[in-house]
């Protein structure tokens, strides 16, 4: 998934389905749940014909390919962010907190999140 879609979902919250999420790089493929047990089935058995050192050594490259691409700084800004967030004072956290022990979570969920509307991203197909 590019950086763009990244910012897109990280800084609205949206939701996507599984099928748009698979068109946008985010997960390699969708899949209806009951085809998913099977589906995972045959990826398995295929790499099952690969041996194993050297499927370890190919998910070692990769992964020190994205270390150097500074993932580990990624994780750890976010890890920071997150916890940033948690401890905010904002009044938008300090409402959520009332209505939290005003009328309990699950209304205040709705509460926090009603504006955003059912925050689903819609992929448009082109030239339609």
């Amino acid at each position: 998934m590019g950086p763009q879609w990244a910012k897109r979902l990280l800084l609205s919250g949206d939701s996507v389905t599984g099928r748009d999420a698979a068109k946008i790089g985010l997960v390699m493929d969708a899949v209806p749940a009951e085809q998913l047990e099977a589906e995972v089935a045959e990826l398995a058995r295929r790499l099952s014909f690969v041996d194993a050192d050297l499927l370890a050594a190919n998910k070692r490259i990769v992964n020190l390919g994205l270390e150097l691409a500074g993932s580990r700084t990624l994780q750890r800004l976010a890890v920071e962010n997150d916890a940033r967030a948690h401890q905010s004072q904002g009044p938008r956290r300090a409402q959520f907190k009332a209505d939290m022990e005003a009328v309990g979570l699950k209304e205040a969920l709705k509460r926090r999140d009603e504006p955003f509307g059912d925050g689903m991203i819609r992929l448009h197909a082109r030239g339609s």
